[in-house]
This record gives C-alpha cells, sequence and structure tokens, in this order.
C-alpha cells in the first residue's frame, strides 16, 4: 500500500500525485469506512469522453471554486490552488467528479464514519490517503457532510439562478415589444415586477450563501406571486370584456384584434413570470421543498388563460362567421356601400363579392383563436435529488446536468 499522508497537513504522497496525474485509467474515489454509502469519486477519463461539450456549465465563482478545492483537494492536488489545476489537466486527461445528491447525503447511515481517499488502478486498490481523520460520532465529520451537501446545493443552485436569468431576460425583452401609450402605468408595473423578480435571480451567490438573505428572498417571491398574479387577473378580465363585443364592423373587430394581441402578450409574459417565480422558489429552498409544492399553485394560473383562451375563440369564430371572413383565402364579403356597389358586379362573378384583407390581420386572428397555452411548461426536473457531476477540464471546472 502507498504511504501517505493525512490531510491534516493538507499533503498527499508525491507518488499518489504522479499516479494521479498520468494515468487515463485510475481515479481518486472517498468512500465511507466501514461503508460504501456515500461515494465521491475523481475519475481520469479521455478527453473525448466529453461527447456534447455545449452541456458543459463552467463554474466561475471564486468562492464556490474555493470550496469544491476544500472539499475534493485531490482533484486540483493537495496544497495546490484552484487557479493551478492547468498544471493537471493540459497534459491530456479530463477529471471527472460525482458529488452526491444531498438528499443522499442526509439519509446517509455512514455520516459518523471516517473518509478515505482510495486509490484504484487497474488491478484494484493501490493506495489511500485519509482525507478526514475523525472519530465516529464527532461533529467533525457531520460537519464533511454538511460541507457536501452545501456544495452541492450551491453548484445546482447557481446553475438553477443563472438559467433563470437569462430567461427573464427574454421575458423583459419581449415586454419591451409591446407599445402602447393607453397602458403605460400597467405596463410599467409589469416592467417593475420582472425586473425585482430578476434582480433575485442575478445576485445568486450572494443569496445563495446567506440563508438570512435566501430565506427573506423566499418571502419576497411570496410577494411578487401576489402582484403577477393580480397584473394576470387584470390581462385576462380585459381580454374577457374583448370578448363580449358582439356586433363589431369589420374595422372595429380589426382594431380589437390588436388591442387582443398586446394583452395577450401581457398575459403571456406574465405567465412565464409565474413560472420563473415558481423555479425560484424551488432553488431558493434548496431541495428542501419538492418540485411538486413549488409549482402547485400554476395549475390554478393556467386554468384561468385557458377559460380565457376558449373565450377567444369562440368569439372569433362567431366574429369571422358574421363578417363573412375567409380566413384561408384572406379575404372579406363586401358590406355596406362597398357591398351596394360590388352587388350587380357580383352576380357576374363571385369574386366581386370578396375584398381582400391585410395578411397581418389574418395572422393574428389565427394565433388568437389558436392561442399559446402549450408553451408554458413546468419544470418539473429534481437537480437537487441528482447526484452533482463535475468535469475538470483544460484548466476549468465545469457543472453537467444530468
Amino acid at each position: 500500500m502507498l504511504e501517505t499522508k493525512t490531510l491534516e497537513n493538507n499533503l498527499v504522497s508525491d507518488s499518489l500525485q504522479e499516479a494521479l496525474i498520468d494515468t487515463t485509467k485510475e481515479y481518486v474515489s472517498i468512500e465511507t469506512n466501514p461503508t460504501t454509502e456515500l461515494d465521491i469519486q475523481i475519475e481520469t477519463l479521455p478527453a473525448e469522453s466529453i461527447e456534447d461539450e455545449t452541456r458543459l456549465v463552467e463554474i466561475t465563482d471564486s468562492k464556490l471554486l474555493a470550496r469544491i478545492d476544500n472539499l475534493l483537494p485531490g482533484l486540483f492536488q493537495a496544497g495546490n490552488s484552484v487557479n493551478n489545476v492547468a498544471q493537471i489537466v493540459k497534459t491530456g486527461p479530463v477529471y471527472r467528479v460525482i458529488v452526491p445528491a444531498g438528499t443522499k447525503l442526509a439519509n446517509s447511515k455512514a455520516m459518523d464514519d471516517a473518509y478515505r481517499g482510495i486509490f484504484h488502478g487497474a488491478n484494484g486498490i493501490k493506495g489511500q490517503a485519509n482525507l478526514v481523520k475523525v472519530e465516529s460520532g464527532t461533529a467533525i465529520a457531520t460537519n464533511s457532510i454538511s460541507a457536501v451537501m452545501n456544495v452541492s446545493s450551491l453548484i445546482v443552485g447557481q446553475y438553477y439562478m443563472k438559467q433563470i436569468n437569462a430567461e427573464l431576460d427574454i421575458i423583459s425583452d419581449g415586454i419591451e415589444q409591446i407599445h402602447s401609450f393607453q397602458d403605460n402605468e400597467y405596463r410599467s408595473r409589469v416592467f417593475s415586477l420582472v425586473a425585482h423578480v430578476k434582480r433575485i435571480a442575478n445576485f445568486q451567490n450572494e443569496i445563495l450563501e446567506n440563508d438570512e438573505l435566501r430565506i427573506s428572498k423566499i418571502y419576497q417571491l411570496d410577494s411578487l406571486e401576489k402582484d403577477c398574479a393580480d397584473l394576470l387577473g387584470q390581462a385576462n378580465l380585459t381580454l374577457a370584456d374583448f370578448t363580449k363585443k358582439n356586433k363589431l364592423s369589420y374595422k372595429e373587430y380589426e382594431k380589437i384584434i390588436v388591442e387582443v394581441q398586446k394583452w395577450r402578450a401581457y398575459q403571456k409574459s406574465l405567465i412565464e413570470v409565474l413560472y420563473k417565480i415558481s423555479d425560484l422558489r424551488y432553488v431558493l429552498h434548496l431541495g428542501a421543498v419538492s418540485r411538486e409544492q413549488c409549482i402547485d399553485l400554476l395549475s390554478t394560473y393556467q386554468k384561468q388563460i385557458e377559460d380565457t383562451q376558449e373565450r377567444i375563440n369562440v368569439w372569433h369564430y362567431k366574429t369571422t362567421k358574421r363578417l363573412g371572413i375567409n380566413i384561408n383565402e384572406i379575404r372579406r364579403k363586401r358590406a355596406g356601400i362597398d357591398g351596394a356597389i360590388h352587388f350587380i358586379p357580383g352576380l357576374l362573378k363571385d369574386d366581386y363579392k370578396f375584398r381582400s384583407i391585410d395578411m397581418k390581420t389574418v395572422t393574428m386572428i389565427i394565433e388568437q383563436a389558436v392561442g399559446n397555452e402549450e408553451q408554458f411548461v413546468a419544470d418539473t426536473s429534481e437537480l437537487y435529488n441528482e447526484d452533482v457531476q463535475l468535469i475538470s477540464k483544460d484548466g476549468r471546472l465545469y457543472y453537467l446536468p444530468e
């Protein structure tokens, strides 16, 4: 067995370090003694083992990198800083770390056991190093479990919040495309709502690392959800009011179609914000609350939109039929004085009974009648319940979501 030193001195034997760097088949794992229910592995893989590098999410937060370095010093070489990892990985191999999900750690029977770094080779165990030297049942062993859970949660949490932040940018851009001077107050309230939600998603590092701040943001999300639901309710009521207008001329119908398009854009943005709020709530609870509970109210909001959509669909059907609008042929039946003028020509040729309509109007009618509720799909993934896979490659550290 190779001679090693404990991490009390933050050292691993030279032979162990050399083997970790040079081999492409050997790996270091962290496992419990005497059980192996908790197993953190540092594997050396061929560089081409990552089939789709676009899935890699780089970890750039210096505090998080330092925590990972403290938790898994074998990944970066004991005693070396995270910034020096390039000295290891640029020689060719790719290093992969599987950090058990926090729920697995919390339920592990091995919480009080000491941990060992086991160095495996092609012919079995070649050496070992004590990563944490403790006696069973001491607080140090529990803190080791806590450290793994904290790092795992931070990695997943930061990933989720960056995704949410990017999606909120898209929502905000969509709201900017809504042009109307008649409802500036409503528009500004929607903008303010999105900005407050985005601010929470944007400061993921500070929030996730401060429990008091994290909990306060959960309460803030509750308030923002109420504001968002109120704004969505107003949009739904406005759309429902439009569907009560049943004796419209074509020109009046055309104007209302534009208004419906605008309020549907608000409706779409607001339901998307509600989905992002539920995602943020799940993230900030660090997996302590199930995804199912976090998205529970979304079905209620979704039902409101579906009911409104059904009314819009029926309204368009009845109105287009009454006004003689043919969507497929992009034309409508002449009416009023225009219809009277073309009555005689229409007897000779049927086409004279109709006039073309704007393609933009036709497109809006189709979009509004079909609806967009299919776009609203809740994220049901439970990344907090999945093992965290880290990839060390070309001097950088990445998270690889499942």
